[in-house]
């Protein structure tokens, strides 16, 4: 939190909204803690990101975006030999990766992903869009939901990004 309130803020988000999705999957309270604390430490590579573009209020140069693009291996290799879960770790890495093989650092494929990372990695895009940023305001919920529908389903992992769209939907709705 003293590094950067912003990306603080954002990984508690994430790791609520991971435990929202463990209970939408039922899991059970082992697996719900597993999942929730690789939202809470999904970005914990930005740590070791320079301040100036961790905090940048405008565009990225290509270089500094090439930098930000090494977090999640950055935050892997200070998860990878730790007391914990291995699949928290993997989260860490595999959050940018997208089920197309667009995403990084390693574009890896539907199948080849962790699936909580797959998890976090809705979960992480979901609250930046509707966050505000100091380059923009934030987006509509449901607005967010549309662009999911639309775009969302070769990127993320179909099963779990419908389980998010049916139950956040339910939500607004009720």
């Amino acid at each position: 939190r003293n590094l950067d309130d912003a990306t603080y803020v954002h990984s508690m988000n994430v790791a609520l909204i991971c435990n929202l999705f463990a209970h939408w999957l039922k899991l059970d309270k082992e697996e719900m803690e597993v999942l929730t604390l690789a939202g809470l430490l999904h970005d914990l590579g930005k740590m070791m990101i320079p301040p100036s573009i961790i905090k940048k209020p405008g565009k990225l140069t290509d270089e500094e975006y090439r930098v930000i693009q090494e977090h999640p291996l950055l935050g892997y290799n200070i998860l990878k030999d730790q007391n914990i879960d291995p699949r928290i770790a993997k989260a860490a890495l595999q959050h940018h990766e997208r089920c197309d093989g667009k995403g990084y650092p390693n574009k890896l494929t539907l199948n080849e992903i962790e699936p909580y990372a797959k998890i976090v990695a809705i979960a992480d895009v979901y609250d930046a869009l509707t966050a505000n940023r100091v380059y923009r305001g934030p987006i509509c919920p449901l607005e967010v939901i549309g662009i999911f529908q639309t775009e969302g389903l070769t990127i993320y992992d179909p099963g779990y990004l419908m389980t998010f769209l049916d139950q956040i939907m339910y939500s607004y709705l009720n």
